[in-house]
């Protein structure tokens, strides 16, 4: 039997890209939005950005706006996106530092657009668009189009590269975070679909296997449940016990995972109920493979309380291929089956007849 998956990795991975494409649409729409403004003040005769720079907000507006459409609708293409996206920021805070003289803060512009990098691309972008800032920053100042004292353009400079490291461990903490809250939710998610006890899957997690079959049996390939009862366990537990009863449990746990072959699924459903699910089964397939189950527990001699015990138990058996055929359907034929085998005396299989809740 499959046994529950463990925490993945690419769990972490997968959330991280989805905040990481969440923040970029934000930034994007937030830019969006302050070119929109700076377009409509520049219009309005409220700012005064000169023809050139005007008209690069203009195409910078155009190309976030065409850009923040492609990120809604081709998710997968993020890192393009994201690259193009800070191309265009960076070519338009460069060109201010030289078109818009009259705005002696323009510097300033490359602190949030940093920042955004660190987060969206981690260390080694950032601190190479850091680097970028620096350079154009010092041709700015050297071809007189950014006035500042040496002591401003040295606090700039150092300032940017204090806001770099910080950005830059708490990209690093933050990932951190991430994949401890997405190993933590993955390790709740196995323990939701999984027996304590036995370690087996649950009844929760064997429905949603069952509904996994359920296409392959609409194509019609047909797969077989079965029902798996401990015999008298009512009187094992009284006489040794409920930690008795549990050792009985965890061993014939062990004995079906050993009988049933490589596809198929196991459970406990329920007390001293357990499930088979063998896919692409034929009735008489799973017969067999259920009088194995049963041959192999009632050979078995458990220890318990320096006693051998013996153990058997009774089957319930369905297989469906019908398009009508539900998850409850089939459950409900199986254990109808199984309290049959106990009618009829117990220790024994027995198939579920046709036609019962739209069986096959």
């Amino acid at each position: 039997m499959p046994p529950p998956p463990a925490p993945s990795p690419s769990d972490g991975t997968h959330q991280n890209l989805a905040l990481r494409r969440r923040f970029l649409m934000t930034i994007m729409a937030a830019s969006l939005l302050w070119a929109g403004v700076m377009i409509v003040s520049s219009t309005a005769g409220w700012l005064s950005l000169g023809r050139t720079q005007e008209s690069n907000t203009w195409a910078f507006f155009l190309v976030v706006a065409m850009l923040l459409l492609a990120a809604r609708g081709w998710p997968g293409r993020f890192t393009l996106i994201a690259a193009l996206f800070f191309l265009a920021v960076f070519l338009y805070i460069g060109a201010a530092q030289f078109l818009v003289p009259q705005d002696s803060l323009r510097m300033l512009l490359f602190f949030p657009s940093v920042g955004a990098i660190f987060l969206i691309f981690g260390g080694i972008a950032a601190w190479i668009a850091i680097a970028a800032a620096l350079a154009i920053f010092a041709v700015a100042v050297m071809t007189n189009h950014v006035a500042v004292t040496p002591l401003a353009a040295t606090t700039f400079a150092i300032t940017l590269g204090f806001t770099g490291v910080c950005f830059h461990v708490f990209s690093i903490q933050a990932r951190r975070a991430l994949e401890t809250v997405s190993q933590q939710n993955a390790a709740l998610d196995v323990a939701a679909r999984q027996d304590t006890l036995t370690g087996l899957l649950n009844l929760r997690a064997f429905r949603e296997a069952i509904d996994a079959h359920f296409a392959d049996a609409r194509a019609g390939d047909p797969f077989a449940l079965a029902f798996v009862d401990v015999d008298e366990f009512k009187s094992i537990n009284d006489r040794y016990g409920h930690a008795g009863g549990d050792t009985i449990l965890i061993a014939v746990a062990h004995t079906l995972k050993a009988a049933v072959r490589g596809a198929d699924v196991v459970a406990r459903i329920g007390g001293e109920e357990f499930a088979i699910l063998m896919p692409r089964t034929e009735l008489p397939d799973a017969l067999g493979v259920a009088e194995r189950v049963r041959a192999e527990i009632q050979g078995q001699a458990f220890a318990l309380a320096a006693e051998a015990l013996t153990v058997t138990v009774s089957m319930g058996v369905t297989v469906s291929r019908t398009p009508h055929c539900t998850v409850d359907a089939m459950l409900q034929a199986a254990d109808m089956a199984m309290y049959a085998a106990k009618a009829e005396g117990r220790n024994r299989v027995v198939a579920a007849p046709k036609g019962a809740a739209g069986l096959s």
